[in-house]
C-alpha cells in the first residue's frame, strides 16, 4: 500500500468517525435521585455498576433513598432534576404546576401489584362474585385498588358491595393469618411474605389472572417505572440525558440477556437478599418502549388521584410525556409520539 493510499484511508476514517461522533455532553456529573427499589431503579444500579454511563463519559452520583412518595416534596425543593418515577409520583408534582417530564419508560410492574386470597378467602371465593363476601386487607387509596377496580368492571363484580379493611402491607400479612381479614392487596414483598407466611394464594395481580374462567394476562393496572427530568434538565443539557439513556438501554437489554448476573447487582445496590431480588425482577417486564399504554396508563393514574381528592385538577397525560431524546437515541422504541413542548 502507497503511502498516499494510506494517508486518505486515514483521513477518511477520521472524518467517518467524526461523522458518527456523539454530541459533546453539557454536563459530565449528575446526581440521580432513585428509589432503592427492583421496580423502579434496576437499571441506574446495572448501568453505574456495569459501567455502561462511565463508556458514555458520565458520572452518576446514585442518591438513593426509601420511599417514592417522597419524590414530591423533595421535588419542590427544585434540586433535583434527574431520577426514577412512577404516575403516583409523577402526577402530584404535575399538578402542582412544576415541571417534570417522564423521558422514558424503563419497566412495567404491573405483576408486583397482587390480591392475594388467605386460607378462608380460598374457602369463600369460588366465583369472582364471592369476592364481594370476604373482608380485604390494604392501605386505603394504593394503586392497586385500581386493578380492584378492573377486574370487578371485567367480572361482574360490585365494587361498591366489597370490604376493605384498611392496613399496612405488613400488617395484612399478620392479619391474613390470623384470619382477621381474607384476603390482602398489595405488592411484592409482602404478597410474596402472604403466601409463604400466611398460607395466602394468588388471585390476580395488574396483568395477570388466576381466576377460574378467566386465567391469563390481562390489563387491569397499567403502571410504569420510568427516568423522570426537570424542564431545566431537559432545556440545558439533551445531550447528556441522550447519553444516560444510552446507557440505560444498554442496561435494559443486559437484565433481560443477563439476569443471574444483574440479580447480584441489583440485590447488592438494594440491599435484598438475591432469592428476593430475583423473585422481584421476574414479575417486572423490563422494556423502555414508549407505547400507548404508557399514555393510558399515566392517564388512569391522573383521574384515580383526582378521584381521592389529591390532585385539584386534571390535566392531559401527554402533559408530563417526552419521547423526542429517546427517539434520537433509538426510534424503535418510541411506538407513540409526545408533541410535549418543555417549560
Amino acid at each position: 500500500m502507497s503511502l498516499l493510499l494510506a494517508l486518505v484511508i486515514a483521513l477518511v476514517t477520521v472524518s467517518a468517525g467524526d461523522a458518527f461522533a456523539q454530541p459533546k455532553l453539557e454536563v459530565t456529573e449528575l446526581d440521580a435521585w432513585l428509589v432503592r427499589d427492583p421496580q423502579m431503579s434496576s437499571q441506574f444500579a446495572v448501568a453505574d455498576q456495569m459501567g455502561y454511563f462511565k463508556a458514555e463519559g458520565l458520572k452518576i452520583n446514585p442518591r438513593w433513598y426509601i420511599a417514592g412518595t417522597d419524590l414530591p416534596s423533595m421535588w419542590g425543593a427544585g434540586n433535583i432534576h434527574l431520577g426514577t418515577a412512577t404516575a403516583t409520583m409523577v402526577v402530584p408534582i404535575a399538578a402542582s404546576g412544576q415541571a417534570i417530564y417522564n423521558i422514558a419508560p424503563q419497566s412495567d410492574i404491573a405483576g408486583a401489584q397482587q390480591i392475594i386470597l388467605g386460607k378462608r378467602g380460598q374457602e369463600i371465593v369460588r366465583s369472582p362474585k364471592d369476592f364481594e363476601k370476604i373482608k380485604i386487607g390494604m392501605p386505603k387509596g394504593a394503586s392497586v385498588t385500581m386493578a380492584i377496580q378492573a377486574m370487578a368492571k371485567d367480572t361482574g363484580v360490585d365494587f361498591a358491595k366489597l370490604q376493605f379493611v384498611n392496613l399496612a402491607p405488613p400488617d395484612c400479612v399478620t392479619a391474613l393469618a390470623k384470619g382477621d381479614i381474607d384476603a390482602m392487596a398489595g405488592w411484592a414483598p409482602w404478597v410474596f411474605n402472604a403466601v409463604k407466611q400466611a398460607g395466602g394464594k394468588f388471585y390476580f395481580s395488574g396483568n395477570k389472572s388466576a381466576i377460574p374462567g378467566k386465567e391469563g394476562q390481562v390489563d387491569w393496572i397499567l403502571v410504569h417505572a420510568g427516568v423522570v427530568a426537570s424542564g431545566k434538565m431537559l432545556k440545558e443539557n439533551p445531550n447528556t440525558l441522550k447519553a444516560v439513556l444510552r446507557a440505560l438501554e444498554k442496561a435494559t437489554d443486559t437484565i433481560n440477556t443477563n439476569r443471574e448476573a444483574t440479580v447480584k447487582i441489583v440485590a447488592r445496590e438494594m440491599k435484598l437478599d438475591e432469592a428476593l431480588a430475583r423473585d422481584i425482577m421476574a414479575l417486572n417486564i423490563y422494556s423502555m418502549e414508549t407505547n400507548e399504554k404508557i399514555v393510558r396508563g399515566m392517564g388512569d393514574f391522573i383521574d384515580f388521584l383526582y378521584s381521592l381528592d389529591r390532585i385539584k385538577q386534571k390535566f392531559p397525560p401527554e402533559q408530563v410525556l417526552y419521547t423526542k431524546l429517546l427517539e434520537e437515541v433509538d426510534p424503535k422504541l418510541v411506538r407513540w409520539k409526545s408533541k410535549t413542548e418543555v417549560k
